[in-house]
């Protein structure tokens, strides 16, 4: 009697077809972390925002007010005009909530007067107070939602300057599903028209 001999062939398409899957799923549901930046100065009117992603700048620029709305400069020579009747009415298509995850808030208020010093002070303790009432209700819905508020106070000088850092957890399927739920609402809209 002969022993069998098994000869083994693997179709190498079908290894690179199962690794691209494996890549693409774990691309999927891989956790990028995206650090936001706002800060507002009322020196120059403006709202200074920066979006980073593992430190990798990904989209920076300016928000002004100017007569037909909102200006977004994302670069010298491009601003994008947002006009006041869009924002009427605006209502989130998705909750946040569900779709990414926030890790972390942190607020810096910077606060003088020259005319009413006891403003500032005024306001830093009114907004001790709510951010710890804050905070407590956050981490008692979310959990794990990191909050921290401080302010600083200057004297003899008119300073109003807000900064506030926000960093989110997601990950492409999230976005894939909220682009997808934007979709679905843009269908339903035109449907309701037509009808």
């Amino acid at each position: 009697m002969y022993a069998h001999k098994f000869s083994v062939i693997a179709n190498i398409t079908n290894v690179f077809k199962i690794y691209a899957v494996m890549i693409t799923a774990l691309f999927l549901i891989f956790p990028f972390i995206l650090n936001l930046r706002f800060i507002y100065d009322k020196n120059y009117k403006k709202l200074f925002f920066s979006a980073h992603i593992y430190g990798i700048s990904i989209l920076g620029g300016y928000i002004e007010r100017i007569r037909e709305g909102f200006a977004i400069h994302v670069s010298e020579n491009k601003a994008l005009i947002l006009p006041y009747r869009s924002l009427i009415g605006m209502r989130s298509n998705f909750n946040l909530r569900k779709n990414y995850f926030i890790r972390k808030i942190n607020l810096l208020t910077e606060l003088g007067s020259e005319d009413l010093p006891q403003l500032p002070f005024m306001f830093a303790v009114a907004s001790n107070i709510a951010s710890n009432i804050y905070g407590a209700l956050r981490k008692s819905a979310e959990g794990n939602t990191i909050f921290k508020s401080d302010v600083l106070l200057y004297e003899e000088k008119n300073v109003l300057k807000i900064s506030a850092e926000i960093e989110v957890v997601f990950n492409i399927f999230t976005i894939l599903i909220t682009f997808f739920k934007l979709f679905l609402r843009k269908i339903e809209k035109w449907i309701t028209k037509t009808k």
